[in-house]
């Protein structure tokens, strides 16, 4: 009966020894996500000041490319003019389309 308490007894310590360092161990590995996590926070805190001046010169950005878009159009219908323009003269010349 002696044998069986002690056994008892060495088999509650091995388990207690082991839930500890499994318990340890899970607890250095939340510290180290945690700094992680921390640090990250940091950097992405640390991006959004550094481009917070961007919003400005991106609006002015964006309206200067609205208007360069405005030119392209009509530039666009010029050059449609153009070639309906040329196709009328080269009809007229009997020259096709040699392309």
């Amino acid at each position: 009966m002696r044998l069986l308490t002690w056994l008892t007894v060495i088999y509650a310590a091995v388990l207690v020894l082991a839930l500890a360092v499994s318990l340890i161990t899970i607890f250095v590995y939340l510290w180290r996500i945690g700094s992680a996590l921390a640090e990250v926070r940091r950097a992405l805190a640390e991006a959004r000041d550094n481009t917070a001046p961007l919003e400005g010169h991106l609006e002015i950005i964006n309206g200067g490319l609205s208007g360069v878009g405005d030119g392209l159009q009509s530039v666009d219908g010029h050059l449609a003019g153009v070639d309906a323009s040329l196709n009328a003269v080269a009809e007229h010349l009997g020259i096709g389309e040699t392309v």
